[in-house]
C-alpha cells in the first residue's frame, strides 16, 4: 500500500499533467471597420488559409482565445479590407491589437512573447518601405507628366529600386532570425515568387528551426512543386472541360510539339497574340504541332465568342474560374503565358511570343 503522502504527490502530479496550458488571448479594435466581420486566420498553403475564429461587433472590437500545441503564425483580417495584422500566437500570451481597416500597414501589437517582438521589429522595416514608396510617389506626382516617357521610366525605376532594397532587407531579416517569424514573412509572399529559382533562394535563407514550421513547410512544398515548372521539367497534367462540355487532359493530347497557351477573352495582349498562333497552327499542325489554349475566363459566352471571333481552331479548355487549378500549379500571374512541350510533355521553352515563338516552333519541326 502506498504511503498517504506519496499518493497525494502522485495525484497532484497527474492533475498537473492533465491540466490544459494557459490559453492565448487576443483583444483589440479595428477603426474604420464599418461593422465588417473580423477573422483570425492562419496560412496553410500557397493560396489557402484556415479560419481559427471570427468576430462581428458594430465598433470593430474583438476577442479571440484558444489553445495551440505549438506557436502559430496567424493574421487578423477584416472583410473587405487589405489590412493584415500578423499575430505570433503562443499559449499563455496576451496581445493587445490596434489597427485601421482603411490603412493596410497601420497596426500595433502590445504584449505577446519573443516571437511577436521579432515580428514587430520587421514591421518597422515594412513601415520604412511604405514611407519611402509614398515619398517617391509624392515627389513624382509633383512633377506629374504621363506624356513624358522619361518621367514614367524614372518613376518606375525609383519604385523598382526601392522594392529591391526592401527585398534585400527582408532576406537579411530572414537569415538573422531562425524561427517561425522569418518563415511566416517569406511564406506570406510565396504567391508573388514567380519562378523556381526564386522560391528555392528564399527557402535556402531559412535555418533549420524556421524550416520546421508550417510556413517553412509551405515554402518547401512550393519549391518542390515549382521545380517541375522549368525548362527540362515535366509539365503537370490537368483535365478540364472543353467548350462543348467534354473533358481534355494535357498529357492525353498526342503531338510532337505542344503549345500550352494561358489566355482570356478580356486580355488585350492575348488577343493580339492570336494571329501569330493562327499562323503557326496553319503551317505546323500538319507536321505534328498542337495548341491547347487554357482560358482564365469566368464567362463561358465571352470565352466561346472570342474563340470564334479570333478563329482559334485548335483545342480549348477552361475551368471558368472554378478553382483555377492550373493557374495556381503553373504559377500564372500574368497572361499571355506560353509553355512549349515535347512529345513526352517535357517543357522545352516558355515565355516566347511573336517572332521568337514562330522561329522556335520552326526549329523544332523542320522538314
Amino acid at each position: 500500500m502506498y504511503p498517504k503522502k506519496t499518493l497525494s504527490l502522485a495525484i497532484a502530479a497527474l492533475s498537473g499533467c492533465m491540466a490544459l496550458s494557459a490559453a492565448y488571448n487576443v483583444t483589440g479594435k479595428l477603426d474604420n471597420n464599418g461593422g465588417s466581420r473580423i477573422f483570425l486566420v492562419t496560412q496553410t498553403g500557397k493560396n489557402t488559409m484556415d479560419t481559427i475564429a471570427t468576430s462581428l461587433t458594430p465598433d470593430g472590437s474583438f476577442t479571440f482565445t484558444g489553445n495551440i500545441s505549438a506557436p502559430m503564425a496567424a493574421e487578423i483580417r477584416s472583410a473587405g479590407s487589405y489590412l493584415h495584422v500578423p499575430v505570433m500566437l503562443e499559449d499563455g500570451k496576451s496581445y493587445k491589437v490596434t489597427g485601421d481597416a482603411s490603412t493596410p500597414n497601420k497596426w500595433t501589437i502590445d504584449g505577446g512573447g519573443d516571437l511577436q517582438n521579432v515580428r514587430n521589429r520587421f514591421h518597422e522595416i515594412e513601415l520604412e518601405h511604405t514611407h519611402r514608396c509614398d515619398s517617391i510617389q509624392h515627389y513624382y506626382r509633383s512633377t506629374y507628366d504621363l506624356n513624358d516617357y522619361f518621367w514614367v521610366v524614372q518613376l518606375k525605376g525609383a519604385l523598382q529600386r526601392e522594392g529591391e532594397a526592401f527585398d534585400a532587407k527582408r532576406d537579411s531579416f530572414a537569415m538573422a532570425n531562425d524561427n517561425l517569424v522569418s518563415a511566416a514573412v517569406l511564406a506570406s509572399d510565396v504567391r508573388k515568387l514567380i519562378n523556381n529559382k526564386t522560391v528555392h533562394q528564399k527557402y535556402r535563407l531559412l535555418g533549420n528551426n524556421a524550416r520546421n514550421t508550417v510556413p517553412g513547410n509551405i515554402l518547401k512544398v512550393e519549391a518542390e512543386r515549382m521545380a517541375q515548372i522549368v525548362v527540362g521539367g515535366t509539365a503537370p497534367d490537368f483535365t478540364m472541360p472543353t467548350p462543348s462540355g467534354e473533358t481534355l487532359s494535357l498529357h492525353g493530347v498526342k503531338a510532337k510539339i505542344k503549345i500550352l497557351d494561358f489566355w482570356a477573352s478580356w486580355c488585350g495582349p492575348c488577343r493580339a497574340e492570336n494571329p501569330t498562333l493562327r499562323k503557326i497552327y496553319a503551317e505546323y499542325a500538319p507536321k505534328g504541332l498542337e495548341i491547347i489554349s487554357l482560358s482564365l475566363d469566368t464567362d463561358k459566352d465571352a470565352w466561346i465568342k472570342a474563340i470564334e471571333a479570333d478563329q482559334m481552331t485548335w483545342k480549348h479548355v477552361s475551368e471558368l474560374d472554378k478553382g483555377n487549378t492550373a493557374k495556381s500549379v503553373y504559377n500564372i500571374f500574368s497572361i499571355p503565358r506560353m509553355f512549349i512541350l515535347d512529345e513526352n510533355n517535357k517543357i522545352i521553352s516558355e515565355g516566347l511570343r511573336g517572332e521568337q515563338l514562330i522561329e522556335f516552333i520552326a526549329s523544332q519541326l523542320k522538314d
